[in-house]
């Protein structure tokens, strides 16, 4: 049986180690954290319940005299490419002391790496198996770590070089929104029977997707169909979440954090403090019944009693142009994101294996997201 911890750097009182097990310290800083910077400001307040549901976690921390200063957190997701198999590790958080983080952009900016920098490189190299530990992936196989970025954050190039990820592709965020959703007597949750003819169902719907994952699929039950005539025509995983918004950039932002949740007939829709949503995975709609699309997410609105969710979708999806023809409500006008990243590590994978990777959509997935 592999370990669970193995230390990679030691020097003074500083460590450098990666773990399958999060320290206490670290899951308070993960508890904590606030994403973004001048732009976008939210506080998730779902990370335990993401942590439980994530699969094939392992915990590259930085500590210093014992105590955390740095942990991020990937998730292993086993895919089938063209080239073959490949081990693939979604950075799912990423946490730095504010005063580590301050000192490693300083040092990148004016050329000079420092050893952090350095060792966190050296770190995703490779997969994290090679240090005696994981989950029985083949650690022969290509490996790459990737992440999604919020254009809007100015960290976001310092945070990727300290990382050594590189942009390969672009996602966009979308909000539908309704303020009186309906629903449609065509939709129900899809009942357990049915689960593995639909998870082999979305595998071929999603083949010609790069970095797929089912892991997420069929969490809490909460997979909606609707149907025509017996037949399961569209599809969709939803997911609760709840953040803090904490600061949207421009005027659209000024609305939706200071002034709708003051607007009478308005506010009752928005509550910074308190934020629930819906987001919405694993999508499926059968060629040629594309309008039911907007029918069923507005009634999953109902279904969960919320005004508001999200969607991710690469750029190249051909679900992205259906996506971006719907009519996606009033609330959706204010709360645009620009064009977002998706970034590699590319030092463990050819040139040709990241290019039959990106010329397909990456799988965005919401769970990952939120």
């Amino acid at each position: 049986m592999s370990k669970d911890k193995a230390v990679i750097f030691e020097r003074g009182s500083f460590e450098l180690g990666v773990t399958t097990t999060i320290d206490p310290e670290a899951m308070d800083m993960l508890r904590n954290m606030v994403v973004g910077s001048h732009g976008a400001q939210y506080h998730h307040k779902n990370v335990d319940e993401r942590m439980a549901q994530t699969q094939g976690k392992y915990f590259m921390y930085l500590s210093q005299s014992g105590h955390t200063k740095a942990t991020v957190t990937t998730a292993l997701r086993s895919i089938e490419a063209d080239f073959g198999k490949a081990n693939a590790y979604y950075v799912r958080y990423f946490m730095f002391n504010a005063h580590l983080q301050a000192s490693s952009e300083k040092r990148i900016k004016h050329g000079n790496p420092g050893l952090i920098k350095g060792l966190l490189q050296r770190y995703f190299t490779k997969s994290p198996a090679t240090h005696g530990l994981g989950f029985n992936e083949d650690t022969n196989l290509p490996s790459f770590f990737y992440a999604y970025f919020d254009a809007e954050n100015y960290r976001s190039t310092e945070l990727s070089q300290i990382l050594g990820l590189s942009p390969v592709g672009e996602f966009d965020t979308f909000a539908f929104t309704r303020l009186h959703p309906s629903r449609s007597n065509k939709v129900s949750r899809l009942e357990s029977v049915h689960h593995s003819a639909m998870r082999e169902r979305l595998k071929t719907y999603y083949a010609d997707y790069s970095i797929y994952t089912d892991q997420f699929l069929f969490i809490k039950d909460n997979f909606f169909v609707w149907r025509e005539d017996g037949e399961i025509v569209a599809g969709v995983q939803v997911n609760q979440c709840e953040w803090e918004l904490k600061k949207m950039s421009g005027i659209t932002g000024l609305f939706m954090v200071h002034i709708l949740p003051h607007t009478p007939g308005l506010k009752k829709y928005i509550n910074p403090k308190k934020f629930e949503f819906i987001t919405f995975d694993y999508i499926y709609v059968k060629p040629g019944h594309e309008s039911k699309l907007e029918r069923l997410f507005t009634t999953m609105l109902n279904e969960f009693n919320v005004t508001f969710s999200l969607l991710w979708q690469d750029v190249k999806s051909p679900l992205h142009r259906v996506i971006n023809q719907m009519d996606k409500g009033f609330l959706s006008t204010f709360s645009k994101v620009p064009t977002g990243r998706t970034m590699m590590t590319l030092s463990d994978i050819s040139e040709d294996q990241v290019k039959a990777l990106m010329k397909k959509p990456v799988f965005t997935c919401a769970m990952d997201m939120s």
